[in-house]
């Protein structure tokens, strides 16, 4: 059986895990990126579900420069002191900012705030599958100067140890000890790996959760109907490709060639399998949302969709097409794995009947 508290990885193999918790709201998180990567290395952020909702682009730019991230929590509550309904709010709203925001399910793998936990938050902890990760505390939480932190941790640089440091507006001095850190930690021939790297070399394999939204399609009035047309031929996909690419889709990729990627990934959606469509919503010669749904069952599930403007009303619009689409084909239900929380908000004032539930599988 799993031990349900980690504090250490596998002392006959040559890595350690950096870890950081909270993540910054008022400074930018870069200073600790570039510490590690100036030495090659990936750290593991626990983050709240808080900063994954102010920070979504930088969330998914961190997992695209090979970093790790978790939950911590959605408000960073001291744990040992809620009931078990928070408890369990605190897990469900930090895993849906984390899905939001990178488009990836969360994994089930986290850390508490402040070591706030007891025997009866580990029970619960178990009914969701989760393990919790502790560690070697750094103590930079206090914020102490970069040299007192290095000589503090140095003594714990060995083979499969979890080292917990600070990514928040205290703990500014973190970035300048974990470049030398990083440099101690190579001299000895360590690797400093994500922490599910360190559990599998335990044989330990942590799994994940994904949420998904669900409503009752009913018909509408005003949905613009003769906006939406499914999209066909080359010069059309990449029109659509190359409008769409800046709308900040969590699936859109950034970097050198990332039109490319984005064109061949949004064709290759379309070209699936006889049961997926890609519509798109035009007007004024331009692209102003997309989305790409499929039938499966007895729902009608939005693969992937995105908006040109980010206000209520562009999300209200491909709703209102999907509830239409849904009943045409007999569907009971439109299912969407993002921006989930939104749309059961808008579902509740268009009058769909809606919920947030774990997807199955």
């Amino acid at each position: 059986m799993t031990k349900l508290v980690i504090t250490h990885g596998n002392s006959a193999v040559s890595h350690c895990a950096f870890t950081f918790d909270d993540g910054p709201m008022r400074i930018s998180i870069d200073a600790w990126l570039d510490a590690l990567e100036q030495g090659g290395a990936r750290g593991t952020f626990f983050l709240t579900g808080e900063w994954f909702d102010r920070y979504p682009a930088k969330a998914r730019e961190m997992l695209a420069r090979g970093h790790e991230l978790t939950t911590h929590t959605y408000h960073h509550r001291r744990m040992a002191d809620v009931s078990k309904a928070v408890f369990f709010e605190e897990l469900k709203l930090a895993e849906l900012a984390y899905q939001e925001a990178t488009g990836r399910p969360a994994p089930t793998f986290m850390r508490f705030p402040y070591a706030s936990y007891g025997e009866e938050n580990l029970d619960w902890l178990r009914e969701w599958n989760y393990l919790l990760i502790e560690g070697e505390d750094t103590v930079d939480w206090s914020g102490p100067p970069s040299s007192q932190l290095v000589e503090r941790v140095i003594p714990h640089l060995v083979k499969g140890s979890i080292l917990i440091f600070h990514a928040n507006e205290i703990a500014k001095e973190t970035p300048q000890a974990v470049k030398s850190l990083v440099q101690h930690t190579l001299a000895q021939g360590l690797a400093i790996v994500p922490v599910s790297e360190l559990l599998q070399a335990d044989g330990i394999r942590s799994g994940e959760r994904r949420w998904q939204v669900r409503f009752k399609p009913t018909f509408q009035d005003s949905i613009h109907l003769e906006q939406w047309k499914r999209v066909a031929g080359d010069e059309e996909w990449r029109k659509l490709a190359a409008d769409s690419l800046v709308w900040g889709s969590p699936k859109a990729p950034i970097g050198p060639g990332a039109y490319s990627k984005w064109l061949q990934m949004l064709s290759t959606q379309g070209q699936s399998d006889g049961e997926t469509r890609v519509v798109a919503r035009s007007f004024a010669d331009q692209h102003w949302a997309y989305a790409c749904a499929s039938v499966r069952g007895d729902a009608l599930v939005l693969e992937d969709f995105a908006t040109k403007e980010p206000h209520a009303d562009a999300l209200v619009y491909m709703l209102q097409w999907a509830a239409h689409e849904a009943s045409i084909s007999g569907c009971e239900w439109v299912t969407s794995t993002q921006d989930m929380r939104r749309i059961h908000k808008l579902c509740e004032q268009l009058g769909f009947e809606a919920e947030i539930v774990l997807q199955e599988g």
